[in-house]
């Protein structure tokens, strides 16, 4: 009577700390075992389009994933040859055709004046259009295409309103520039940035409705084309983006490439491109990574 309570309440210590020590054990030991397989894990999640090339390391994993890995790599390898190959094909098929078309153009502007001769130059101008969309597209996609530099985004932003003027004039729309600090420089590549700005400029131009305006605002992170237009409904603000999507308002018969274009190029700066309802119209705003600042 006097022994057995004192050898329970023993045995009940005992149990709580040999349970105690044993799940600590435990804990630590799994997670020390499955931290190889947590960096795995993240490694394939960060893996996108444009991170074909990446390959998960099979080093410090159990020799039972380890050809689980080799597995994925070689699944990797085989998807980044089929993506590089469409990739060419693309570039190359638009490559081709800029030739023939440029012949085709050339034969019908010899032959004589007609309704038909018209149609014919129209026709021509929006295959055209397409190749150097399809083109412009192909390389936007491939960010070893771009060399970076610290670039003047006002400057930027002038060169390309300077160079829509006279499609602006002759579509009865006036375009307005708004900065709020004096210089803006983003880490980019000149060019792109350039047909980024010049297609955001474009599309806008395209939906303005005849005696109205664009404009462009631009401050130290932030760059947004506004249009007065007839904008887009609410479902549509992502698929905007989207190859080969057009806008029921649009003046001209366009491929649709050009906000896709847009698109591939922020991805590859790593900024992020909008869309939001400006009411009236649309505003397309381009956001610059605050964490990333130019060279000076």
């Amino acid at each position: 009577a006097f022994g057995v309570p004192f050898a329970v309440a023993g045995i009940t210590l005992f149990s709580f700390v040999l349970l105690f020590v044993f799940g600590a054990c435990a804990y630590f030991t799994l997670r020390y075992t499955l931290k190889p397989l947590k960096e795995l894990s993240d490694s394939a999640a960060a893996i996108s389009p444009r991170s074909l090339n990446t390959r998960l390391h099979a080093k410090d994993v159990p020799n039972e994933i380890a050809p689980l890995v080799n597995s994925f790599n070689a699944v990797l390898e085989r998807l980044e040859q089929g993506y590089r190959v469409q990739q060419e094909f693309l570039s190359t098929a638009a490559h081709e055709l800029k030739t023939p078309l440029a012949l085709i153009r050339a034969q019908i502007d010899l032959s004589e004046p007609s309704p038909a001769r018209t149609d014919l130059l129209q026709d021509v101008e929006h295959m055209s259009r397409q190749v150097h969309q399809l083109l412009h597209l192909a390389e936007a996609s491939e960010e070893h295409n771009y060399k970076l530099d610290s670039v003047d985004l006002g400057g930027v932003a002038q060169e390309a309103m300077g160079y829509l003027q006279r499609m602006a004039r002759a579509a009865d729309v006036e375009l307005f520039f708004e900065r709020n600090t004096a210089t803006q420089r983003w880490l980019a590549d000149r060019g792109a940035l350039f047909t980024l700005i010049k297609n955001l400029l474009e599309n806008a131009i395209q939906h303005a409705p005849t005696g109205s305006a664009v404009s462009l605002m631009i401050d130290s992170t932030t760059l947004s084309v506004r249009d007065w237009g007839h904008g887009v409904k609410s479902e549509q603000l992502t698929t905007i983006f989207s190859r080969f999507w057009r806008g029921p308002h649009r003046r001209d018969q366009g491929a649709g490439l050009g906000l896709a274009i847009c698109r591939e190029i922020a991805v590859s700066h790593g900024w992020t491109l909008s869309a939001e309802l400006a009411q009236p119209g649309l505003r397309v705003v381009l956001r610059r990574t605050e964490g990333i600042q130019p060279n000076e």
